[in-house]
């Protein structure tokens, strides 16, 4: 087997962490910064007490929205090569640390970027960017586009409003689930990928500085080895209704992951027991023990206020055709899996 590292070159993770910005900018030898945020994340508190505290010029492009529509990063990308900015420093979730990654991919990968995660998407360490052009999710791989830095402190995610920080955090455990199944015999990915899940299930529903710093090293651990685990049926439907539908990315999973584990469930039993075992779970038959860690998931959901259905957001069966032919699979277990979303 293979383990092959992204180019991250450190994480800076713990309470007040973000204090050791200056001086990494100061290391990096950078003089002009681009910010790049999304409106709601640039009224925020930590938002403007980082900005002030800065020890360089630096330029602010607010306007990243929902699933990083092309136009937006090309107006980001613009707005680095008129103002001559030699690092990137995104502030915000998945939508804005992606749209960060395609602009280094199309103009200069030799520009540093710093992520400063605000949710749990676990954007800042994956080497793939999402984005949309008119409506279609689309995007690019590349090694090079991993952010160079990053830094967990949760003060810079105390201020998510707890809908979003939850469902990424469900987002998260797909990450996780979808890691081990797609990968099960990877030693690293199943030990980082538990270790993630017992840190989503404990914390996610508090709201405490510990909790979301649990939770933030959470959402690294379920996306540890992202470059050797694919990832599976959740994800790849949440990717097609995201974009098509507006559905956010941490509600995606609420609607996908629950149907899909159950799934998974009674096609590979063994697997998803021995998952439920590792996290304490007692059941005796390995039906019962699939299908009961399944059941475990889809109610943590409900539990959290997150249940959702593809019916609340306006997507009907005479969807199902479109989704289908966009996950180039057998369309007759497709058809049979959708219809359980509703």
């Amino acid at each position: 087997m293979i383990y092959n590292y992204l180019p991250t070159e450190k994480v800076y993770h713990g309470i007040d962490c973000i204090k050791d910005l200056p001086s990494l900018l100061k290391e990096i030898k950078s003089t002009r910064a681009l910010i790049i945020t999304n409106k709601s994340v640039s009224r925020n508190s930590f938002y403007s007490e980082l900005v002030a505290e800065l020890p360089i010029k630096y330029t602010e492009f607010k306007e990243i929205t929902q699933h990083s529509p092309m136009e937006e990063i090309e107006h980001a990308t613009e707005t680095l090569r008129n103002h001559k900015c030699d690092v990137i420093i995104s502030i915000g979730g998945g939508s804005v640390i992606d749209a960060a990654k395609v602009v280094r991919y199309y103009y200069d990968l030799s520009i540093r970027h710093i992520a400063i995660p605000t949710t749990l998407s676990a954007a800042e360490f994956s080497h793939s960017a999402g984005y949309t052009i008119g409506g279609e999710k689309t995007g690019v791989r590349d090694r090079q586009i991993t952010p160079n830095f990053v830094f967990l402190d949760p003060r810079a995610a105390m201020e998510t409003p707890q809908v979003l920080w939850r469902s990424t955090g469900i987002r998260a455990l797909d990450h996780a689930i979808e890691t081990i199944y797609s990968n099960p015999n990877s030693e690293v990915a199943r030990t980082f990928a538990v270790s993630s899940l017992k840190k989503l299930l404990s914390n996610l529903r508090f709201d405490n500085l510990e909790s979301r710093y649990e939770c933030q090293i959470a959402a690294w651990f379920s996306y540890f080895e992202v470059f050797d685990a694919p990832m599976g049926l959740s994800h790849r439907i949440g990717r097609i209704i995201g974009a098509k539908y507006e559905v956010p990315h941490g509600i995606t999973s609420c609607i996908t992951l629950p149907q899909v584990v159950m799934m998974y469930a009674r096609e590979n039993p063994g697997l998803i027991c021995s998952i439920s075992r590792e996290l304490g779970f007692t059941e005796t038959t390995l039906k019962e023990c699939a299908e009961g860690f399944a059941r475990y998931i889809e109610n943590f959901i409900d539990s959290l206020g997150l249940t959702k259905r593809l019916t609340d957001y306006g997507i009907t069966e005479s969807d199902m055709d479109y989704i289908i032919g966009k996950l180039n699979g057998d369309p007759k277990k497709l058809r049979k899996l959708l219809s359980t979303m509703f």
